[in-house]
Formats: C-alpha cells, structure tokens, sequence
C-alpha cells in the first residue's frame, strides 16, 4: 500500500513536471537590452556552413524617440576573429531558454536557432530568415 502511494506520487509529480515545460515557451518573455556570446561547434547560414565560430547576438529596447523597432543583431566570427556574417533582424525577439538554447525571431517563427547538441553537448546553430527555422 505504501509503495503505490509512492509510485502515484511519483508519477503525478512526473506529469506536473513535464506540463511546466511543454508550457514554457509560451510564458518566455524576450530579452530586450541584452549581449549573447555563444561558440558553436556549427552553424549552419541558409545552407553555408561555417565551423567553430563565435556568434554575438545583440538585441535593443525601443526608446520610441529615436528608435521605434524591437531589433536583433547578429554576427559571427570566426578563429582569427574575422566577421564572416552579420544581420539585424528587424521586427525580432531574442528568447533564451533554461536548456540554454537561443531562439531570434517573431511569434512562432524562429529565424535562429542555436541549441546543444544531445550527443556531442556542442553548440549548434541554423539560421533560416526567409522560411525559419523548424
């Protein structure tokens, strides 16, 4: 008896948890005013690949006075420290998850993606600003 009213504990602890975090991207707020750094192992720019580089992602608060757009920049760097990519997504969000995955775009279209990779635990990035990233 004692160990049913601990597996169903158990259990419904379970569901609580994995309901939170099929929630989470829903309750995410982007982040505004901030500097990613992020070294990915690959990244992946609309079918060009580009190894071991580094990819600073800026993102701004509107101040309504001068500037009235949510804006993201991004740019990548490689070894040496040359630029070999740069874009500003205009009209985008920078969202960073607790996995630490970092997601730019708008609403439900993601422009960039970069996540670890499950096997090797390297960074991973794609970025796809025309059809998103899915």
């Amino acid at each position: 008896s004692m160990k049913k009213v601990l597996l169903f504990l158990v259990m419904f602890m379970t569901c609580v948890v994995s309901f939170a975090q099929s929630n989470d991207s829903e309750k995410i707020k982007p982040l505004l005013d901030t500097e990613i750094v992020r070294k990915c192992a690959n990244l992946d720019i609309e079918g060009k690949y580009y190894e071991n580089v580094t990819v600073t992602i800026k993102s701004n608060e509107p101040d309504y006075v001068w500037i009235d757009k949510y804006k993201v920049k991004v740019t990548v760097t490689d070894a040496s420290g040359s630029k070999v990519w740069n874009k500003t997504f205009k009209n985008a969000f920078l969202y960073v998850f607790s996995s630490g995955q970092i997601q730019v775009g708008k609403q439900n279209f993601d422009q960039l993606v970069i996540s670890k990779s499950s096997s090797t635990g390297d960074w991973l990035g794609m970025v796809r600003e025309k059809e998103g990233v899915y």
